[in-house]
């Protein structure tokens, strides 16, 4: 069995408190898991809190996933009226290698990094470096048909390109200034700005632009203005600095892939050249912080840039169709600055998910209840993907959170 380690508890900070002032733990916790916590943490008697009794059955779920053989590692925090409630890692770094999960773990964010980007380009704007109505040159973006895109546009992924344009070409290690040249031939499906259609490609087109105002590289100014600002203290950005940290996840696939792309245990990927769309690498403290931050909660980001990422700038049907299994939760989704929007039973989300071979990540905030859930795993499987609704269920009473024994079924 894989050692685990889970601490339920209620504090805005990561220094446990003494036993006179401990807020409330809310599950019982083995000798065997407190074996494989770190040594700096310190654990106290549970007080039972029925507003957060959801935790205790969806901790049982969470054991479920992580004991899954396709399963190497697995990190889960969530956060519930602005508070800290649960932080949960478990398996392996690599499978069979024995160094642990732990909250320091670094993973990679995928296509997470796209509401990084954002929240850079937004902060930029705040302190006016540059408009985000500004149209991206054509040497960056040559659209089809002589148009341009803003850098709106480009960040809520309306440039009106077909869905995921020179994807696979740039999976074929197509250099990146190639790709860019190839913009002006690809099929147009409406004018920028009228419809949405999920990229990643044409948001590097952005990072000259963020270099630019932000008088850095764009990996330093990401540094600069998003991870140090926000308190993302182990986030890096590129597989090179991945492979440098005390403790990172390796890739775990169920099987070896073919014909030119990573093996079992590689971090690289062809969207390591999308740094932008898919190139941070975050552990479970850096997405907390980064959840805190944008929920308001630790006051590091001004409202404007909240409200300028936040906002939706259309709908995106196809993301609706693609959730189908919960169209009874789901009814509209929308797309803001790398944020999406979902309206779950006429409650706000703001999510965003991300998939690499190996890897995948999720955000899922609620700013109007000061809810948040972040997961991050090295896996390829379904399962861990179904968490939330699971989790979502159990907290709201929408429905009976077995989403993942509909996997088994």
């Amino acid at each position: 069995m894989r050692a685990l380690g889970v601490i339920l508890l209620m504090l805005t900070g990561w220094t446990a408190p003494s036993a006179a002032s401990s807020p409330a733990l809310y599950a019982q916790i083995t000798p065997a898991v407190i074996a494989a916590m770190e040594p700096t943490l310190v654990l106290h008697p549970p007080n039972y809190d029925t507003r957060l009794s959801y935790l205790t059955p969806f901790r049982a779920r969470l054991e479920d996933v992580a004991a899954r053989d396709y399963m190497a590692g697995l990190a889960v925090a969530v956060i519930d009226d602005g508070e800290l409630v649960m932080v949960y890692t478990a398996g392996e770094e690599e499978a069979g290698s024995g160094r642990m999960i732990t909250d320091h773990t670094l993973f990679r964010a995928a296509s997470v990094s796209k509401g990084m980007t954002g929240t850079l380009m937004a902060l930029l704007e705040h302190e006016g470096r540059l408009s985000l109505e500004t149209s991206v040159p054509r040497e960056l973006l040559p659209l089809p048909n002589g148009r341009s895109a803003t850098v709106e546009q480009v960040l809520a992924q309306r440039t009106g390109l077909v869905p995921h344009a020179l994807d696979r070409q740039m999976e074929r290690g197509i250099e990146l200034y190639d790709l860019r040249n190839r913009f002006r031939t690809q099929r147009a499906v409406c004018r920028p700005g009228a419809c949405y259609s999920y990229q990643n490609v044409t948001y590097t087109s952005l990072e000259t632009l963020g270099s630019q105002a932000a008088g850095l590289p764009f990996e330093q100014a990401m540094r600069a203005w998003v991870f140090e600002r926000l308190g993302m203290t182990d986030a890096t950005v590129g597989v090179d600095d991945l492979r440098q940290a005390a403790s990172w996840a390796r890739p775990h696939r169920r099987r070896e892939r073919v014909g030119g792309l990573p093996v079992a245990g590689d971090p690289e990927s062809a969207y390591d050249t999308t740094v932008s769309a898919a190139g941070v690498n975050v552990s479970l403290r850096d997405m907390i912080a980064y959840a805190q931050a944008h929920l308001g909660i630790s006051g590091r980001l001004p409202r404007e840039v909240l409200e300028r990422v936040h906002t939706s700038q259309g709908d995106t049907p196809e993301q609706t169709r693609r959730l189908y299994r919960l169209s009874e939760r789901i009814s509209e989704t929308g797309y803001g600055l790398g944020w999406r929007t979902y309206d779950w039973n006429g409650r706000q989300l703001l999510t965003h998910s991300g998939y690499l071979s190996g890897y995948g990540a999720q955000i899922y905030l609620e700013p109007a209840t000061g809810f948040a859930y972040v997961g991050l795993w090295n896996a390829d499987g379904d399962a861990p993907w179904w968490l939330f609704p699971t989790l979502m269920d159990l907290r709201t009473g929408d429905g009976p959170g077995d989403w993942i024994d509909q996997l088994d079924e």
